[in-house]
């Protein structure tokens, strides 16, 4: 039986008029703050028992590389289980993933291979998490509150992003990493008792074929339906370019105003105050504002004109404004588009075209950030930057002359 009401004569466009959607979301932003705890953690973690810049780069790598490999795979298997079974099976991985690194810290057993194994399983855990939540949120309310369940995890990921490294390398510097890890179980716990306590839409899953066709109809699904397959690109275009820098800035902080650690510090946390502020600002305005077309579209141009303003900047202040707003075009551009792919979604396909969509974000995140740094090398950032600039801003101007089809 689901947890949505059925009497209710004009269904709620708000997210947290749905009990189960409530619940849901309290273990969200639990694990979603002790998610951020864990990856301060070991990246602190390969620092210290190394002292090795490419160690830690290889933790980073291990954490996040699973979720656009696997996703896509997970994405398929999600698709062909009952939703409640497939997150009380992640949300039991999530649980397990710091308990074993606090036991290996507990237990002095901790050494570089073993945080690498453990960054490994965490990022393989995540890159099942990443389709289950975008499948089990929107069957928790009815197809109006979609936007609004998709602007209520953007404010929780950016209010984490904000707050929970801060508060874990607090914790780290004054009471130690095992202190951390065991905040990251605490915070885990929440999502593995709610898990079962919720009641999803579940769809028939006895059409379903053999696990590799099922993951190319998923592939299909997003080719043959242009308003999906214009949502992927212009997230490569615009939104692998803008967090793509995001993913640079030190060398704007200290290729380019030679600030340092400090510069680079405080660069990130303008990013993540602009996309707060974002987060905010659709979690208020409703989802028709939000998919507004030419407003998604004054705001990639304007996220373009942040991206040069950043490298371009006179001073460092100047940067700072500009990676605020690069933050705020990000985020807003980013739930605009996933709010018309969710809302498009047909339950059955939600695990495997959502999981391509984390592929499409993630892969040109990292593409266009190594582009960028490569082509430094040669004519500088500024320059780099510019013709990555005009380049996507072709792609997108493509984009937005073909019309939009149903």
């Amino acid at each position: 039986m689901s947890d949505i009401p059925r009497s209710a004569p004009t269904p709620s466009a708000r997210a947290f008029a749905y009990p189960g959607f409530r619940r849901y979301y309290l273990g969200a932003v639990c694990g979603t703050n002790g998610g951020w705890v864990s990856r301060v953690l070991m990246a602190w973690l390969a620092w210290d028992l190394t002292g090795a810049p490419a160690f830690v780069g290889a933790v980073a790598a291990a954490s996040l590389l699973p979720v656009a490999v696997c996703g896509p795979v997970f994405g398929a298997v999600i698709d062909r289980m009952r939703a409640r079974l497939a997150f009380r099976r992640v949300a039991l991985g999530l649980l397990m993933v710091p308990v074993i690194l606090a036991a290996l810290l507990g237990l002095g057993l901790l050494g570089p291979g073993l945080l690498f194994a453990v960054a490994l399983v965490f990022g393989t855990v995540m890159s099942a998490y990443h389709p289950v939540r975008q499948t089990l949120g929107p069957r928790l309310v009815e197809r109006p509150a979609i936007g609004s369940v998709v602007a209520l995890d953007a404010l929780n990921f950016n209010l984490g992003r904000l707050m929970a490294p801060a508060v874990g390398g607090a914790i780290i510097a004054e009471a130690g990493t095992f202190a951390a890890a065991c905040l990251a179980v605490v915070l885990a716990i929440p999502n593995a008792l709610i898990a079962p306590t919720l009641r999803p839409r579940e769809g028939d899953h006895s059409a379903h074929g053999a696990l590799l066709a099922d993951l190319g109809q998923g592939f299909r699904v997003v080719w043959s339906r242009w308003p999906l397959r214009r949502s992927m690109l212009l997230a490569v275009a615009a939104l692998g370019l803008m967090r793509g820098l995001s993913e640079i800035l030190a060398l704007v902080a200290d290729g380019i105003f030679a600030r340092g650690a400090a510069g680079l510090g405080l660069l990130t946390s303008a990013v993540g105050g602009g996309a707060l502020i974002a987060a905010v600002f659709q979690v208020a305005a409703g989802s028709r504002l939000v998919r507004n077309r030419p407003l998604r579209f004054a705001m990639i141009a304007a996220g373009f004109a942040a991206t040069l303003g950043v490298v371009y900047a006179p001073a460092f202040e100047w940067a700072l404004l500009c990676a605020a707003m690069l933050g705020f075009a990000t985020t807003f551009v980013g739930v605009s588009l996933q709010i018309g792919v969710q809302a498009r979604l047909e339950d059955g396909y939600r695990g495997r075209v959502m999981s391509i969509w984390m592929l499409a974000n993630t892969a040109s995140t990292a593409a266009l950030a190594f582009a960028i740094s490569a082509v430094t090398e040669w004519v500088g950032m500024p320059l780099a930057t510019t013709g990555f600039v005009a380049l996507c801003a072709v792609a997108v101007l493509a984009i937005w002359l073909r019309p939009l089809r149903e």
